[in-house]
């Protein structure tokens, strides 16, 4: 029967309708169910043979706008058993996904070429003319389509599938014999268990990486030597041993510039800037990040320029400089919004909480800091969840809310105990320091007590070693140890704020140094180191950190009988209270301006003498 015949009676029977005539004569069913019966009532071969023919036509019909048609032409293809067309079809239908950040779909694209590459091994031996080669002879092929699909599922955060992928990676390169491609497939899983992710395993990323450097040296392959030294530099970041791995980093870094490896040149700069802080060189730091941000936007990588970006907040951060962080901030979360990247979502809130509570303003820094945490569960990234999570509880115990306070640290508490036990002194530390502002000095000192048991030596960088020392320090003041304040002081004073990598905490140092010597009754020495800490402060910019040292101050003064400056100073003080209180959550203020400290600044200064004086 003629086609034309067939058609006509379809279209009487109200199966079909014309749709239109122009350019071409194109029908519609009338419901899918119609559809897929007519389409299941085709022999194998000729869906085979429609399938070919419809991806044929889409070829010539489209040839200048293919891009745009891949994951039909991949379909069509795929069905007509062309596994040749289908593979390249898929593999641009995954990138084009992957261009745009639409990372589901780039994972189900990637997934589908690479079941074809594979192939069942009856096909992978007994090919047609048209099938593609046997893996053995693709591991270029593979190593594209495994790692992108691995990259598109981290993105997406789902990093058990992603180590799944790269240890099914693993499998088929050793049952082919192929070295380089389990060379490749070691490196993707330790990058992995090297990150802060729910995976983090160092252990088991450093026992990978050796096996891959051994691999790398047997192949001669300096490619992949340079992204081995890479992961073996990030382990500094968090297991305290930031010159041993800065050598791993900028023999990383002298090798790719001499391969001409932009994008690992660009990782590794992006990588070795935390090392570089860490050692208290924050020129190298951010020298580093500003070449890696300009090889970002030149390669077009948009999640890794959000990660740069975040970064270079947070060197800014960490060396006081806020009007510089915020901005840096300000475009990572545009950039990583755009793309729909949690991850970075999350890292671009990472320490903008700080800034907000330094200046202030609690309402926004609770804000951003639960932002960032909410984002970082989906993402799995690690970091804040322990670090912004107990910088929240501390918020609130800022303000007086004891309750949020005490949950939200035990919560980070929990959070390292399970994902990176290393961590565990830093969250203890925040508890230590909610008791003491809870005035419960026993739960303090066990707690402390706790967190030296536990300390790793710089496992969370400076950050981890100076939250431990500041604790000890107001402890031992709280307890009228004013010697051990200072011999505690001393002990991590010098390295770690003379470079400028952690100015921010330098004013919180000088005043514990300036109360323990007015306590012990060096009032000359006090003032001056009190008046250090007040110029830094307001260099800073940090109300957070300025008042009490007003405070600090005016006690001096009123003790050496200075008491109009001793007035002056306390209404300094008050002034910045009432900001904080006013820029507090509403349900908050009150129980800030209740704490025994607060209260004794905005009490009249008659007041304070006659409380002085009883």
């Amino acid at each position: 029967m003629a086609l034309s015949i067939q058609l006509t009676t379809l279209e009487s029977s109200g199966l079909i309708h014309l749709a239109q005539s122009q350019p071409e004569i194109e029908y519609l069913f009338r419901h899918v169910l119609v559809q897929e019966a007519a389409y299941s009532s085709l022999v194998k071969q000729d869906r085979r043979h429609l399938h070919l023919a419809a991806g044929e036509a889409l070829e010539r019909m489209y040839a200048g706008r293919l891009e745009e048609l891949t994951p039909m032409l991949a379909h069509h293809f795929s069905e007509a058993g062309d596994d040749e067309r289908a593979l390249k079809y898929f593999t641009l239908a995954g990138d084009a996904a992957a261009r745009v950040y639409a990372n589901a779909e780039a994972v189900m694209h990637y997934g589908r070429a690479l079941e074809i590459a594979r192939g069942p091994a009856s096909e992978r031996w007994h090919s047609s003319s048209t099938a593609v080669p046997t893996v053995a002879g693709n591991t270029e092929l593979l190593t594209q389509l495994f790692t992108n699909r691995g990259r598109a599922l981290e993105l997406t955060g789902l990093y058990i599938e992603a180590l799944a992928g790269y240890s099914d990676m693993e499998a088929l390169a050793r049952e082919r014999g192929d070295r380089t491609l389990e060379m490749t497939a070691l490196i993707l899983r330790a990058t992995i268990h090297s990150t802060p992710t729910p995976r983090f395993d160092p252990e088991q990323g450093q026992m990978l990486l050796d096996q891959a450097l051994a691999m790398a040296h047997e192949l001669g392959d300096r490619v992949a030597e340079v992204r081995i030294l890479r992961n073996l530099m990030r382990f500094g970041t968090f297991q305290g041993r930031p010159i041993e791995m800065v050598g791993y980093g900028e023999r990383a870094l002298a090798l790719a510039r001499e391969l001409n490896l932009r994008e690992d040149l660009a990782y590794t700069l992006n990588d070795i800037n935390t090392i570089y802080l860490f050692l208290g060189e924050t020129g190298r730091a951010r020298a580093a990040l500003d070449e890696a941000r300009e090889l970002w936007r030149e390669l077009g990588n948009l999640p890794m320029l959000a990660d740069s970006l975040a970064s270079s907040a947070g060197l800014e951060t960490y060396a006081g400089e806020y009007d510089r962080a915020i901005p840096f901030f300000e475009e990572a979360r545009r950039l990583s919004e755009s793309i729909g990247n949690l991850w970075g979502q999350s890292y671009s809130r990472y320490m903008l909480d700080f800034i907000y509570w330094e200046r202030g303003e609690l309402e926004r820094a609770i804000t951003v800091a639960s932002e960032c945490i909410s984002l970082a569960e989906q993402a799995g990234f690690i970091v804040p969840l322990v670090q912004i999570r107990g910088q929240l509880g501390l918020a609130y115990g800022f303000l007086g809310d004891s309750r949020r306070a005490l949950e939200h640290v035990r919560l980070a508490i929990t959070t390292a105990e399970q994902r990176a036990p290393d961590w565990k002194s830093m969250p203890l530390a925040m508890l230590a320091r909610v008791h003491l502002l809870n005035g419960n000095l026993a739960a303090a000192e066990i707690t402390v007590r706790e967190a030296e048991q536990t300390n790793d030596p710089g496992a969370f960088g400076f950050l981890g070693d100076f939250f431990l020392a500041e604790v000890q320090a107001e402890l031992a003041l709280a307890q009228g140890d004013y010697e051990r304040v200072l011999s505690r002081i001393d002990e991590f004073q010098g390295s770690m704020l003379s470079a400028g990598a952690a100015r921010i905490f330098l004013p919180d140092v000088l005043l514990l140094e300036g109360r323990a010597l007015s306590g012990l009754g060096r009032a000359d020495e006090a003032y001056a180191t009190l008046s250090q800490a007040r110029a830094e402060a307001e260099a800073l910019g940090s109300r957070r950190a300025l008042w009490p040292i007003l405070a600090a101050l005016s006690e001096i003064q009123s003790q050496l009988g200075n008491r109009e400056e001793a007035k002056a100073l306390r209404q300094q003080a008050r002034g910045i209270v009432e900001y904080i209180a006013d820029h507090a959550p509403p349900e908050l203020r009150d129980s800030f301006l209740d704490r025994p400290d607060v209260r004794k600044v905005t009490a009249t200064f008659g007041e304070e003498e006659s409380e002085n004086r009883r």
